[in-house]
Order: C-alpha cells, then structure tokens, then sequence
C-alpha cells in the first residue's frame, strides 16, 4: 500500500521494477478478494501510465502493465494511447495473450470505441484466427450495402443503374468472404444464411443486366408472396425464399403458374427436388374447386394429376372433379387397375 501512494514520485529507472510490483500487488490482492487494494492498483496504474509511462513513450512497459494485471475495460486508456501513437499492433502478438481474454478484450474496444475502424477488427480476428469475427464484420459491412440501396425508393436507384450494380457488386463480394470465414469456423449456420445472400444478390444483378426492375433486395416479409408470384422460373423463386428463410404457399404458387398460366416448365423444375409430395395435389385440388374455371384450367388440372405418384391419390381426385375419362383409363389399366379394384372393395 505504501508504493501505491509514492507512484508519482517514483524515479525514471525504476519504472520497470514499478510496474513488476502493481502486477503482483493485483495479483495478491485478486487472489485475496480485497478489493480496495484492487481500486487503489488500477488508480496507481493509472497515474504511472499519465505521468510516467505515456510521456516518456514507454509502449512496451504500457502493454506489460495492461497484459499483466489484464482489467482491460478499467485500461482502455492503454488502448486509447496505443491506438493514438500507432501502436496497437503490438497487441496482436499472441504469445502476450495465452488465456485468450485479451483478442476479447481488443475486439470489444475495436467494437465499442472504433466502431468505423473495419481494417483494425479485421486486422485483430485474423492476427487470433477468430474466423467468425471477421464473417460478422464482413457480412455487416455487406449489409450496410443493402441498406444504403433501401435508403431510397427502388424506382430511384433504377435510374442509376450502373451506382446500383456497384453496390451489389460490393455486397456480393463482402457476403461471400463472410461465408468463407464462417465455413472456417465451422459456423455452419451463419455460413449458410450468407451463401443464400450471395444467391439472392446474384440473381438481383442478373436481373439488372437483363433488364428486369423486379426488386429481390431488402423486402419485407409481406411483399415475399406477391414476388414469389411474379418470378417466372422456381429455382428463382426458390433462391428468394430461402434467403428470406421462408416458406411459401407453394401449392398456391403451383395453383398461379400451373392451373391458371399452364406453365408445366415451372413444374418439373419443382419436381426435380422432390417436393411435389401428395398433400401438394390435394392442397391445389381445393383451390381448383373454389373458382370457376375455364376449359383450359380443367386440361391443365388432368395434365397436373398425371404427375402424382399416388395411385389412388390420382384415382380419388380425377373421380371428385368428375374426370370420368381418367378414371376408366386408371380402372382399366392393367398395372393400375387391380390395385385399385382391391383398394376400393376393401
């Protein structure tokens, strides 16, 4: 205690010794819990730093007072004058920080006192091989790209086209390092969350360079369906809802583009990743019974039930719309039609 009162006087030669002995004294009195001692060590830290340590450049000994009593939020003035006279980097050797509190503690200043300083956080989560630091700041540095599209109207950035394209490019670029340094530390669903990002952003820009305005970008879940809707191919329609991480109506999708538009390219896209499960068919059957259609409709809904896989499921169907022709062709087939027979008699 009797040093913590004459750190003000103390001579420049002892300045190393000085230091040695305020880490010990922090070490005794952390392990004693007496936390006066430990108030009166980091005032005293304080005090060697201001009128001592920093006007004489001492860095070294700054980064051993810091290291060696390791209170890190109560020293960010250490932080503060390292950063200041562009020695921060010292930090960064890893043999200062075996415990692992420090990349913590560098991190979380960088976060709270530079939050602008992208270069600095980068610097720090590699120098530590924290991969999945630098897939956050990539994959926020990419969304600051996005948000500065949705700062205006989507009409607005169309007349700019070519600005609009290199803030994509910009996202595009960021969300795929950030899936890579995600997928390094084995950050699987963050990793996946981007790479959808990157499909999504994707197919925004081939859009753009074909001269489609549909927005795919920033859109709120209520606005998903209609999109959905609009896109004349699935595995587009597919790459929106899985960025949003949402799951669509896709028998009412089915219902637009099969029944109503007689768009069957739509569906053995969607059939080529086995999703075309019976509860679809019926999902859409109801639909169907719902309006009154035209003859085109009712062709279309008997070229879409000869996709279901469900014997019986088609037979039940085909005789509820009263689609007596598909119905005697089922009976009658000869691989069809015994199955149903005993089906249907038990």
């Amino acid at each position: 205690m009797k040093l913590l009162n004459k750190i003000s006087s103390v001579p420049h030669g002892e300045l190393s010794c000085t230091a040695e002995l305020l880490i010990l004294a922090h070490h005794c009195f952390t392990l004693t819990c007496h936390m006066e001692g430990i108030i009166r060590v980091l005032q005293a830290a304080r005090l060697l730093t201001d009128k001592h340590l920093a006007p004489s450049e001492e860095y070294g000994l700054m980064v051993r007072l810091l290291t060696g009593i390791g209170r890190y939020k109560e020293m960010t003035y250490i932080f503060d004058l390292l950063h200041k006279k562009h020695y921060f980097e010292v930090l960064m050797r890893k043999k200062l920080d075996p415990s692992g509190t420090l990349k913590t503690a560098l991190l979380d200043y960088i976060k709270r006192c530079r939050p602008g300083d992208s270069e600095k956080h980068n610097m720090i989560a590699l120098c530590f091989s924290m991969c999945r630091e630098i897939g956050e700041n990539h994959e926020a540095a990419a969304c600051i790209q996005l948000k500065l599209i949705e700062s205006q109207p989507w009409e607005d950035s169309l007349k700019d086209g070519q600005h609009l394209k290199l803030l994509l490019l910009k996202a595009l670029t960021l969300m795929l390092d950030a899936a890579e340094s995600y997928a390094k530390d084995s950050c699987v669903r963050q990793a996946l969350h981007c790479h959808r990002l990157t499909k999504l952003i994707t197919l925004q820009i081939h859009f753009l360079n074909t001269g489609q305005n549909t927005m795919l970008i920033n859109l709120g879940r209520h606005r998903l369906m209609d999109c959905l809707l609009a896109l004349p191919r699935f595995y587009q329609a597919s790459i929106v809802a899985e960025a949003y991480d949402f799951a669509p109506d896709w028998a009412e999708i089915l219902y637009q583009r099969v029944i109503l538009k007689g768009d069957f390219n739509y569906l053995e896209e969607f059939k080529q990743q086995r999703l075309l499960r019976s509860s679809i068919f019926e999902e859409i059957s109801k639909k169907y019974k719902q309006h009154q259609l035209v003859d085109t409709a009712v062709k279309n809904l008997k070229k879409l039930l000869t996709y279901c896989e469900d014997v019986y499921l088609y037979y039940r169907l085909a005789y509820e719309h009263k689609f007596f022709d598909i119905v005697n062709v089922l009976l009658k087939d000869p691989q069809t039609g015994c199955c149903l027979k005993d089906m249907l008699a038990g």
